[in-house]
């Protein structure tokens, strides 16, 4: 049996951190499209996911979560605004949505 999307991420993300992200707070993240109530160490890992995980992976996700590329993107977007840098792979592959 393969991995889910979300695990994989999740894994992908806890490697330099250790266990901090767990697959529902990836869920809670994309489904809310912000990482407005998780703790802070949780959010600030999740803050990285579109540096960190391939565009087509988080697509993944977000159907995992029940979710959908336009909340995904607002996480995205609440990331550029904590001063994190544009991913320009990110943006490209949801630019068919804006």
């Amino acid at each position: 049996m393969s991995a889910s999307g979300l695990q994989l991420a999740v894994t992908h993300l806890n490697v330099p951190v250790g266990p901090v992200v767990t697959e529902q707070d990836l869920v809670r993240a994309l489904q809310a499209g912000s990482v407005a109530g998780l703790e802070a160490k949780v959010a600030a890992v999740l803050s990285y996911l579109f540096i960190e995980i391939d565009p087509a992976l988080i697509a993944r996700c977000a159907r995992e979560a029940g979710s959908d590329l336009r909340q995904a993107n607002e996480l995205y977007k609440e990331s550029l605004q904590a001063h994190l840098p544009r991913v320009p792979r990110w943006e490209q592959a949801v630019e068919h949505l804006l």
